[in-house]
C-alpha cells in the first residue's frame, strides 16, 4: 500500500529525465556504439576476401568482426531507442543528433574504407558506395531537421497569436494490449473562433498510459486567421497551455 499515486510518481520521474545530461550521455554513447558496431560488420565482411583459395591458413581475425559487430549494433540501436524516450519523454522523439539509419551508414562507410585498405582487392567501387549512400542520408536528415526546425518556428509563432480550445477526440486508432503506445492519426472535434464545429485529424504519438478514448477531452491550438489550414492546426492534451504541450 501506498500514500502516493504510483503512476504519478512515475510520470514525474520521466518527466524530470527529459532533456537530462545523463540521457543525453547515454544516447550519445549509444550512437557511438552503433558507428563502431556497423563499421566492425562491414570490415568483418571484407575479411573473407583475406581467406586463402586452399584454405590451409587459419581465418584473418577480421572475420570476427561480424560477430562482434552485429551483437554491438543490435544492443546499441536498442539502447538508442530507450536513451531518446528518456531524453525527449516522446514515444518516438527527435535525437539531437543523427537518426539511426545515417549513424548506421557511417559506420558501414568507415568499415568499407577499413577492409578496402586491409585486402586493397579491386573492389575500390564499394566503399564509394557506401560513403555516397551515408552522405545521402546525413544530407537528407539535415535537410529533414531543418524543415521540423521551420514548423516549429510556426507552432511557436501560432502558439503567440492563436488560440487553445478545449476539443473532444471523435476517433482513434485502437492498440494491442502489448503495446508501448501509439503513433498514427487521431480525429477531434472543435469549436472555431466564429462558432463553427470542425474536425480535424492530425498524426500524434502516445505512451500506452497517456493515450485518449474517443469521447476523451484534447485541446486544440489553431489560426483564427486560417481556421481551415489544418498546417496551422496542431491537437495535444486536455489542458494544454503553451507551444511544448503541442510538439510531436
Amino acid at each position: 500500500m501506498s500514500t502516493t499515486d504510483p503512476a504519478l510518481a512515475r510520470r514525474l520521474r520521466e518527466q524530470a529525465r527529459v532533456g537530462s545530461s545523463g540521457a543525453l550521455v547515454r544516447l550519445l554513447v549509444s550512437d557511438l556504439l552503433l558507428i563502431v558496431g556497423a563499421a566492425l560488420l562491414v570490415r568483418g565482411m571484407f575479411a573473407f576476401a583475406e581467406i586463402p583459395a586452399d584454405g590451409t591458413d587459419d581465418p584473418p581475425l577480421g572475420v570476427f568482426g561480424i560477430a562482434a559487430g552485429l551483437p554491438i549494433v543490435l544492443l546499441s540501436t536498442f539502447m538508442h531507442v530507450g536513451a531518446l524516450r528518456r531524453y525527449t519523454g516522446k514515444l518516438l522523439g527527435r535525437s539531437p543528433f543523427l537518426g539511426t539509419m545515417p549513424l548506421v551508414f557511417v559506420g558501414f562507410a568507415a568499415g568499407a574504407w577499413w577492409g578496402w585498405a586491409t585486402t586493397r582487392d579491386a573492389w575500390l567501387w564499394i566503399p564509394l558506395a557506401v560513403t555516397a549512400v551515408a552522405a545521402l542520408l546525413v544530407v537528407l536528415s539535415v535537410s529533414a531537421r531543418v524543415g521540423r526546425t521551420r514548423q516549429d518556428g510556426v507552432l511557436d509563432e501560432v502558439a503567440a497569436t492563436g488560440r487553445i480550445v478545449p476539443a473532444v477526440v471523435t476517433d482513434i486508432a485502437e492498440i494491442d494490449p502489448s503495446s508501448g503506445g501509439l503513433i498514427g492519426p487521431i480525429t477531434v472535434k472543435f469549436t472555431d473562433a466564429s462558432g463553427t464545429d470542425r474536425w480535424v485529424t492530425k498524426l500524434g504519438q502516445w505512451r500506452r498510459a497517456d493515450l485518449p478514448k474517443k469521447g476523451d477531452p484534447a485541446s486544440v491550438l489553431f489560426d483564427p486567421s486560417a481556421p481551415g489550414d489544418t498546417r496551422r492546426i496542431w491537437v495535444g492534451p486536455a489542458g494544454a497551455r503553451g507551444a511544448q504541450d503541442f510538439r510531436m
